[in-house]
């Protein structure tokens, strides 16, 4: 944990009010135990909402595609996240049982097509490459058909030709020199003017000194829904 980084992370942390509805209980123990700190978003290119669970317990229903939720907290140590299909407790997908670390934060990302997903948690620890004087981020293609893509904050290229791949997205984030605040996100077609989606809605705010992951989501055949591509972001702790 780099905690001239972290601007004060560990009370951050305890702080932290949950983005979830969680079924985990609280210790009623002074001083409190350390929590870990997850966000969830949901890339996996199907229609059925899923829910999510932590070691068997549900901690949030009815997440659909193009979902990203954060704040969750949970005691360190073992844990198995899952997605299950809604109200049926049938899993879809699994990160398989890991070790997480208590104050540190954890970004699990689900994604591919509904007949092999894949669920990967990213341990945000080192925030490789962010600085404090730039907007900082990192891009993941989550879509399985939309193809390579150019993503634009505002009306600057700030990456070219992502892909889409099953591999573990990076978890390295880049500092920007070309913007240092955004309030429109968009991605189009590689090496093109065709746009796939965009985002700039009255909460669109990328600022200087920020950490986000900005992703895409979305079956490129559809229009409407949660299916539709999507362009969203989270903003990191750091």
């Amino acid at each position: 944990m780099v905690t001239s980084k972290r601007f004060g992370a560990v009370a951050a942390l305890l702080a932290m009010v949950t983005g979830f509805t969680s079924c985990l209980k609280t210790e009623n123990t002074t001083p409190s135990r350390s929590v870990a700190a997850f966000v969830v978003i949901n890339g996996i290119s199907s229609g059925a909402k899923l829910d999510f669970y932590d070691n068997s317990t549900k901690v949030k229903d009815s997440v659909s595609t193009g979902f990203a939720g954060y704040n969750y907290q949970a005691y360190g140590g073992t844990h198995i996240f899952e997605l299950k299909r809604y109200a049926t407790g049938t899993t879809v997908v699994s990160t398989g049982a890991a070790t997480y670390d208590s104050l540190n934060y954890y970004t699990l990302v689900a994604y591919g097509d509904s007949t092999s997903p894949v669920f990967y948690p990213i341990k945000d620890t080192e925030f490789s490459g962010a600085n404090n004087a730039n907007l900082n981020i990192r891009f993941w293609n989550l879509s399985s058909n939309i193809g390579p893509v150019d993503l634009y904050l505002n009306s600057t290229k700030v990456d070219s030709n992502v892909t889409y791949s099953l591999s573990r997205p990076t978890s390295v984030f880049k500092a920007l020199t070309t913007v240092s605040t955004a309030t429109s996100i968009t991605v189009k077609k590689a090496g093109t003017e065709t746009v796939v989606a965009i985002n700039n809605s009255n909460t669109t705010q990328l600022t200087t000194g920020g950490v986000y992951t900005i992703f895409l989501t979305g079956d490129v055949n559809t229009t409407s829904g949660s299916l539709a591509p999507y362009v969203g972001y989270i903003k990191s702790y750091y």
